[in-house]
């Protein structure tokens, strides 16, 4: 049936046959075969690109590493593993304020811990001072207190000239408050 076909054919209409035979099959092998990988390799292109900008930017953050790690080291010292007892924290807490209240000339009249706040990353300690002094010493003992590396803060603090005296002398009423910063402090002040 297609040799009789081609029989009553011409040779120009054979050729013309042929290369429609042949235009077909290459269309057809487009469609099939080379236009689905040509989209494919173009979508690994696209993916080959974003991950070359993500390995940039981590690149970036590699040459930061040393510093990273170094500011991390730096900063070591303020993070604690495991909380101890509240009553062991206070009492360094309270004992630091005393040895610095000593050191400056400070009379501490009063000093106890008041309250405690948990967060999740990190735990307050307040403790309520009443102390006196001369109003250069007491304001030293502020600045010292908030400028120790165990995270001591004054937070509210009231002074009154003391009465009687005819020097600078003050007393002084203010509230301290002590950071300890960990990794997830919540659960482990709950397990206390």
């Amino acid at each position: 049936m297609i040799s009789d076909f081609l029989k009553k054919l011409s040779d120009q209409e054979k050729k013309i046959l042929y290369v429609t035979i042949v235009l077909v099959t290459v269309a057809l092998l487009d469609r099939l075969f080379l236009g689905p990988a040509l989209d494919k390799v173009k979508l690994i292109n696209e993916e080959i690109q974003q991950q070359e900008i993500i390995i940039q930017r981590n690149a970036r953050f590699l040459q930061y590493k040393d510093k990273i790690l170094n500011e991390n080291h730096a900063f070591d010292k303020y993070f604690v593993d495991k909380i101890n007892d509240k009553d062991v924290i206070n009492a360094e807490f309270l004992s630091t304020v005393e040895k610095l209240a000593t050191k400056l000339n400070v009379g501490l009249a009063k000093s106890s811990p008041s309250k405690i706040n948990v967060h999740k990353r990190f735990i307050e300690y307040f403790a309520d001072l009443d102390c006196s002094g001369e109003l250069k010493n007491v304001v030293s003992f502020m600045h010292a207190i908030n400028s120790t590396d165990d995270l001591l803060k004054v937070v509210k603090f009231s002074m009154a000239p003391k009465k009687g005296s005819t020097t600078q002398e003050v007393n002084a009423s203010m509230t301290i408050v002590k950071l300890l910063i960990g990794h997830n402090m919540a659960n482990e002040a709950k397990s206390q």
